[in-house]
């Protein structure tokens, strides 16, 4: 633990362009590992409780190799996949690819093929991709992303959790198949009551699925409900930078009822990758991690060296993390509980988030330059 004392979560600030404030709440806890809720527009702190770890999926091991148990994959190239196996398990595999020509275990179409979820689904349904970015022209398509947040109004957005940055367009840049969101000292800064000390200091990147005005009645690039949520990315580990990669309801009201944090990165600690679900107005919250240095079924290790997998499972009765095809954990709630409604998918790079700020950990050198490199975002969906 870095800090035992009690965690303050400052008001958010959320300014639109206008001038204008459209609401804040205050969030505080415990200890490191027990995070509020979230106030409105905020990628928040942790969640209080750790759930169950992963176990083996279906496809167990087989004599001679790995057995899997899904099906054989239709015109249309889903393919029904086998059980992922949790911490020191072994996955089963998929089933044989069919008329759609790619691989054992992936979906699509040459040369579009695609590694299936490492989830089994239900009776009767197979995973069909819904959402794909892979960034492999020379920007990203904004047809599907937009690199400000939902209450942009034409000026972009400014932090939302008093941190130091100013999220600006400029600062997605695409090149060989990766989308990097880059933060880099802003000069001169931008005066914003919404950044650390009225000032925003540093200019971001960030990638969503919002609307891409929401003055002008626009509706949101993307917006689903239920399915598997995966990035294959690579992050900064260094002190004071943020990454987040996390959902909220598309609702224009910004009244977001709950949260899905797929991943919250503190960059002085690469090892801990925090997963929480919010719920019932954002008031609960379920948190794979119960402290730092423990990412449930996962493996504790510097996630910051190279790429890796991160994953979200959202069903009708669970959310479900993952690391890698690898289960870190499961909330299974009641109808009540789950999200039942489309959300948004958010990426962003934010420096010295309150978080931060309450446990100490902020920017030791602020004219560092760091990004996170983003190689896809995919939504994978369960049809018959």
């Amino acid at each position: 633990m870095r800090h035992a004392g009690r965690l303050q979560f400052p008001c958010l600030m959320l300014l639109l362009s206008t001038g204008t404030f459209i609401g804040c709440s205050d969030e505080q806890s415990t200890s490191p590992s027990a995070g509020g809720a979230a106030g409105n527009g905020a990628s928040s702190g942790n969640g209080a409780s750790s759930g169950n770890g992963g176990s083996a999926g279906s496809g167990a091991t087989a004599t001679g190799g790995s057995a899997g148990s899904g099906g054989a994959a239709g015109v249309g190239g889903t393919v029904s996949t086998g059980g992922t196996a949790g911490s020191g398990g072994t996955s089963g595999t998929a089933g044989s690819a069919g008329a759609s020509g790619c691989a054992t275990g992936e979906i699509g179409t040459p040369p579009n093929c695609y590694s299936a979820p490492p989830v089994e689904p239900e009776p009767g349904q197979s995973w069909t991709l819904t959402f794909s970015e892979e960034f492999d022209g020379a920007s990203y398509d904004p047809a599907k992303l937009s690199p400000c947040f939902d209450w942009n109004y034409g000026a972009c957005t400014n932090s939302f959790n008093d941190g130091r940055e100013h999220y600006a367009p400029e600062q997605v840049r695409v090149s060989g198949g990766i989308a990097s969101l880059v933060a880099e000292p802003l000069s001169p800064p931008l005066s914003s009551t919404a950044c650390y000390q009225d000032s925003c200091t540093y200019k971001s990147g960030m990638l969503s699925t919002c609307r891409p005005n929401a003055g002008n009645g626009s509706d949101y690039l993307y917006a689903f409900t239920y399915g598997y949520v995966e990035t294959r990315m690579k992050f900064p580990g260094t002190q004071g930078f943020f990454t987040a990669f996390w959902m909220l309801p598309a609702d224009p009201s910004y009244s977001y009822r709950s949260e899905i944090d797929i991943v919250e990165i503190l960059g002085d600690d690469p090892e801990t990758i925090f997963m929480t679900y919010h719920y019932n107005d954002r008031t609960q919250s379920h948190a794979v991690n119960n402290s730092t240095k423990n990412n449930g079924s996962c493996a504790v290790k510097d996630y910051a060296t190279d790429y890796h997998k991160f994953a979200v499972d959202w069903q009708p009765d669970h959310v479900a993390w993952y690391i890698d095809d690898v289960k870190c954990d499961e909330f299974t709630g009641t109808t009540a509980e789950i999200e039942s409604g489309p959300m948004q998918i958010i990426f962003d790079l934010m420096v010295d988030h309150s978080w931060q700020q309450s446990w100490n950990v902020m920017l030791q050198d602020t004219t560092l330059v760091r990004q996170i490199d983003v190689d896809y975002i995919r939504v994978f969906q369960q049809v018959p």
